[in-house]
Order: structure tokens, then C-alpha cells, then sequence
């Protein structure tokens, strides 16, 4: 099993996706208005929200099926078939709540316009697909983290991400931009990957099409995924609040312009995400020592690889966001998506240690640690954001980030080199920030400016990596050539 092989699968799958948003989004925003959009932010937010009646099974599946051996098709089975029937029913009935929740928060919570609101009603049935075909979606991929066929995983999310983007677009361009029309479009073209999904894991998972639910199976399951539902019960409270609450402060408006920098900058999660996933089976089903060796390694090489892109993005996102959306729209998200990325870095240290707690099924502590966030989150969200609008929603995000940092590395056992590239890193996006205000058109100076701190943070992050090269090649089993050096 290569770590190495498998993140590059899981890093291919995601790059297609935001290479084609890329171009998509602004065309995409153009086509049916900041307000439409903000929104389509605020439909996503919710779902992702309801996502919690997932009741963790998801990650229960991919843990379990790590941790179940090879050629043990019958546990397998098992695994599968009963978290896919209770995800269903809970999809099933999250979709009946759903409806009502999302008309009382347009009719109640959001100052929207008539013609606007009527568009919303009219399109939130489809709410009530979206959930299940989200959950179900869930256990699948699950089964094929835990399986180990990344390669797999990743050909149905390159499709899947690439017709949930292009066929919105195309119905908002050549049929009608409502909400009416796209979001019908946005959920059938994902309900059909679930298809392609049931196709592999019967054939290269299970070897079998039979279902087999098992009770003692399901209180496992749900016993597992208990703790991992409260992460996924706060989560995402505290990951999709800020929009909403926005949106009744500022307006749906302000909501698109937070979200866009929020998505620009969350794509920086895909390398950490990528390494982890593909470290799932491993770690599950190593010994302590090298679980712990692993958790280490994945943590710092997180680091090492995403800072100086980071970094990078803190000085040339305003004149990107200038040229790529406009000036006006780049002129209220630059500050608050620099933010954001800072935030998003910790937030990818955290992922290292809460993927690793969650491999060696010590989830308890995961969620103890995202209930701990909770009401010094909200505290400072409601402040700031009252205080310096979207900009101090991003900077209660990148406190929140750098707490879950501190906290799961603390819990994980990982608390001191938390630590240690928490101050190397705010030292590095400090002298990004420095350097980033003000910033003006994409030019020589500016390109001089940001190779400054790119450069600094490569080169600690080149030294440590060539250093720990026998021990990271030994442990990830990259296929690199041995060093004359021996």
C-alpha cells in the first residue's frame, strides 16, 4: 500500500474539480447574480448541515472497513449494506425536515425580495432529494477509503465534480439562471453517480450484490459513530453559521462575498485531505508505534507542503481576485479571504491530528475537542462580524482553526509540534501580510513581494524534507531513488 500513490489519486481527483471552477465560478456568478449565489451558499450550507443525521456512519464505514482485513467479504458486507440502510432512512427523513426548516429560515431569518423569495420556495423541494443522495453518497465513498481504492474514488468524483459545476452553468445559461432550473440540475446529475458508485463496491468490494444487514453490526457502527456525530452535529454549526449569520447582518450580498473567498481558500485543504485519507487503512491497521510514527510524519509534511502555497496566497490574492472576478467584488473579499487561508492552514494541522484519532478509533476525544470550541467560537463570530463585518467573521474562523489545531494536537499527542509550526508559521504569514497591503495589479514588484515569503517557507520546508528523507521514504514507501550518501 503506498501512501504516496494514493494521495497523488486523491490530490487528480480534486484538482480537476477546481480547475474547472477556475474558469466556471465567475461565469457562473455572472450568470445568475451575487444574489442568487449567496443564496445557492446558503441552500449548500444547509445541507451540509443536516449532514449530521449522518450519525458519523460515513467515517464509521471507512474505519471499519480499514480495519476488517482483505478477504474478509462477509464482515465487509455487513458493514456496508448497514450503514447504507440506516443512512438512507436518515436521509429519508432529514429530507422531511429539511423542507420546513429551510422555508421558516427564507421567510424569517433573511430580508430578501419578494420576486427572490417566491424563486426560493418554488425551487426547495428539491432540498428533500439532496440529503439522502448526500448520505448515501457518504457511505460509499467511505466503503472505498476503507478499501483502499483511491484510484477508484477519484474517477467518480473527477465526474461527479465536474458535471455538478458544468451542468448548473449550462441550464443557468441556455434554459433559465433560477434557482427553479439549477438546483434540479445540481442534484439529478448527482444522484446518478450513486449508480457508478453501487458498481464498484459490488464488484471490487464486496463481491457480491446480496444485502446483509446485521444488527450487532449496526450497534458497532452507531456506537463508533456516536462520538464522530457530535463532531458532525458542532462542525458544522460552526463551519456554516457564519454564513447565516452574515446573511442576516449583512445581507445575501456579503454572504457571496464571503463565500467566495471561503471556497478559494478551503481548496487548500485538498493535499491535506488527500494524504490522510489515503493514511486511513494504514494507520487502522498498524501497531501503536508506527501509527504514531505516521501521525507525525503526515503532520509535518502537511505542513511543509501547504505553507509556502499559502503564504503565496495571502500577497497575490487581491490582484488574482481583481483580474479573475473584478474590482469591486475583490475590493470587499481580498482582506477577508486572506484571512480565511491563514485559517484554512491551521485548520489543515487539525485535520492531520483528528483523521489520526479517528484511524486509531479514539473519536471520543475528537468530539470533546470540537465541543470545547463552541461557545468561545460564537462569542468571538458575533463580536467581530458586528465589529468589521465579513473580515471579522474570517478572523473568528482563523482563531476557531488555530484552537482546533492546538486542542486535537493536544489530545492526539501531537501538542508540541502543534506548537512549534504554529509559531513558525504565524512568524511566515505574518511577513505575508506585511508584504500583501497594500497590493495593486499582478506586476514585477508585486511578483517580487510574494516570491519573499514562498521562498522562505520552501526552503525550511525543502531542508526538512530532504533531511527526513530515509524516515519519510521508509514510512510513506515513497518510490525514490536510494542517495549515494547510503
Amino acid at each position: 500500500m503506498s501512501i504516496v500513490r494514493n494521495t497523488g489519486y486523491n490530490l487528480a481527483a480534486s484538482l480537476v474539480p477546481i480547475i474547472i471552477s477556475l474558469v466556471v465560478l465567475p461565469v457562473y456568478i455572472r450568470a445568475i447574480g451575487e444574489a442568487r449565489y449567496g443564496m445557492f451558499a446558503l441552500i449548500s450550507a444547509l445541507v451540509g448541515y443536516f449532514g449530521v443525521l449522518d450519525l458519523g456512519l460515513s467515517a464509521a464505514t471507512a474505519q471499519r472497513m480499514a480495519a476488517a482485513g482483505n478477504n474478509d467479504f462477509d464482515a465487509k458486507r455487513k458493514i456496508f449494506w448497514t450503514a447504507a440502510a440506516i443512512n438512507l432512512a436518515m436521509g429519508l427523513f432529514g429530507g422531511a425536515l429539511i423542507l420546513p426548516a429551510a422555508l421558516l429560515y427564507v421567510d424569517h431569518g433573511l430580508s430578501l425580495e419578494p420576486a427572490m423569495a417566491a424563486e426560493f420556495r418554488a425551487s426547495a423541494v428539491w432540498l428533500v432529494l439532496a440529503l439522502p443522495v448526500t448520505m448515501i453518497t457518504g457511505v460509499m465513498s467511505g466503503a472505498l477509503r476503507g478499501a483502499g481504492l483511491f484510484r477508484d474514488l477519484g474517477v467518480i468524483n473527477v465526474w461527479t465534480g465536474t458535471l455538478s459545476q458544468l451542468l448548473p452553468l449550462a441550464a443557468a445559461l441556455w434554459v433559465s439562471p433560477s434557482l427553479t432550473v439549477v438546483l434540479p440540475v445540481l442534484y439529478l446529475s448527482r444522484a446518478v453517480n450513486i449508480a457508478w458508485f453501487g458498481l464498484v463496491i459490488a464488484q471490487k468490494v464486496l463481491h457480491s450484490w446480496r444485502p446483509q444487514i446485521d444488527r450487532g453490526r449496526a450497534r458497532d457502527l452507531l456506537s463508533f459513530g456516536g462520538w464522530v456525530s457530535i463532531s458532525a452535529l458542532v462542525s458544522p454549526l460552526l463551519t456554516t453559521l457564519d454564513r447565516y449569520l452574515i446573511g442576516s447582518i449583512s445581507g445575501v450580498k456579503a454572504v457571496a462575498h464571503y463565500s467566495v473567498p471561503y471556497q478559494i481558500a478551503s481548496k487548500s485543504l485538498i493535499l491535506p485531505v488527500a494524504i490522510v485519507s489515503s493514511m486511513l487503512p494504514r494507520v487502522a491497521s498498524a501497531g501503536p508505534e508506527e501509527a504514531r510514527e505516521l501521525g507525525k510524519r503526515g503532520i509535518r509534511s502537511i505542513a511543509a507542503l501547504t505553507g509556502p502555497v499559502m503564504i503565496g496566497g495571502v500577497v497575490l490574492l487581491r490582484p488574482v481576485m481583481d483580474w479573475w472576478i473584478g474590482p469591486d467584488f475583490a475590493q470587499a473579499s481580498a482582506l477577508c479571504g486572506q484571512i480565511l487561508i491563514v485559517g484554512f492552514w491551521w485548520n489543515a494541522l487539525g485535520v492531520g491530528c483528528n483523521s489520526w484519532l479517528h484511524a486509531v478509533g479514539r473519536v471520543r476525544l475528537s468530539a470533546m475537542a470540537h465541543l470545547i470550541e463552541v461557545v468561545p467560537y460564537l462569542v468571538m463570530l458575533f463580536v467581530l462580524l458586528k465589529l468589521y463585518g465579513i473580515a471579522g467573521a474570517a478572523l473568528a474562523f482563523a482563531f476557531r482553526m488555530a484552537l482546533d489545531a492546538l486542542i486535537l494536537g493536544k489530545f492526539s499527542g501531537f501538542g508540541k509540534e502543534i506548537v512549534k509550526l504554529s509559531v513558525l508559521g504565524g512568524g511566515l504569514f505574518a511577513l505575508a501580510f506585511a508584504l500583501a497591503l497594500p497590493s495593486g495589479p499582478i506586476s514585477g514588484p508585486l511578483l517580487a513581494k510574494a516570491a519573499v515569503p514562498v521562498l522562505l517557507s520552501s526552503a525550511l520546508s525543502l531542508a526538512w524534507l530532504y533531511q527526513e528523507r530515509t524516515l519519510l521514504r521508509s514510512v510513506f514507501r515513497w518510490p525514490m531513488r536510494a542517495d549515494a550518501g547510503g
